[in-house]
């Protein structure tokens, strides 16, 4: 009977950091979404799709040095360790990561110069 008690007082503790580390990635895709807005507002890079975001994202990492890369890396398998977790979750990770370490500025720039620019969601033409 008294394992009641403890059950829902988990369950609430969980659902509030979930709650929590939401924000956290909401935060993050918004600073994200702003900084590619003020850096390259004409090329609409908020329409990539997950897999063009992620081919963008993979070549900034290439870029990084060791630690940044690591805590990148190390996001991903924080985030999106289970088998269901697809490019969308990885990309959020990276996203996340990148804000935390302060490197959000980098980020977009990066992206800025990797596409030309999207016509509609989905619908990008990259740089190379």
């Amino acid at each position: 009977m008294r394992l009641r008690p403890l059950f829902f007082a988990c369950l609430i503790a969980a659902a509030g950091w979930t709650a929590h580390a939401q924000t956290e990635a909401d935060e993050a895709q918004s600073h994200f979404l702003a900084e590619l807005d003020r850096q390259c507002p004409e090329k609409q890079l908020q329409l990539l799709s997950a897999r063009a975001l992620r081919d963008g994202l993979d070549d900034y990492l290439e870029g990084l040095p060791t630690d940044a890369r690591a805590a990148l890396q190390k996001s991903e398998t924080d985030h999106c360790s289970s088998e269901q977790a697809g490019a969308a979750c990885v990309n959020m990770a990276d996203i996340l990561a990148a804000d935390t370490i302060g490197r959000t500025a980098e980020l977009a720039g990066s992206l800025c110069v990797t596409f030309l620019r999207c016509r509609e969601q989905g619908d990008c033409d990259y740089a190379r």
